[in-house]
């Protein structure tokens, strides 16, 4: 299984991985891996970050990565004008 792992707003792992021509890492397992498990093998788990999959917020990390998929991690966001 090989999915791709995108790194937004300043989050970065601990850990090196190979990389494609666009920063993105490449994650690579031979065996089924959960969401949390990859963020815990990325060395990400102690950040807060917003979980995309495919396209679609996560809220269970339980699910199990496939081959091909696209995982975005982005940092929590707030801010903006008080009105």
């Amino acid at each position: 299984m090989k999915v791709t792992v995108k790194l937004f707003g300043g989050i970065k792992s601990d850990r090196e991985f190979p990389k494609n021509e666009g920063g993105d890492i490449i994650f690579e397992s031979s065996e089924p891996v959960t969401v949390s498990q990859l963020i815990e093998f990325l060395s990400l788990n102690k950040k807060p970050f917003i979980v995309v999959l495919n396209g679609v917020i996560l809220n269970d990390l339980s699910i199990k990565i496939k081959d091909g998929d696209e995982i975005s991690l982005f940092p929590p966001i707030a801010g903006g004008d008080e009105v």
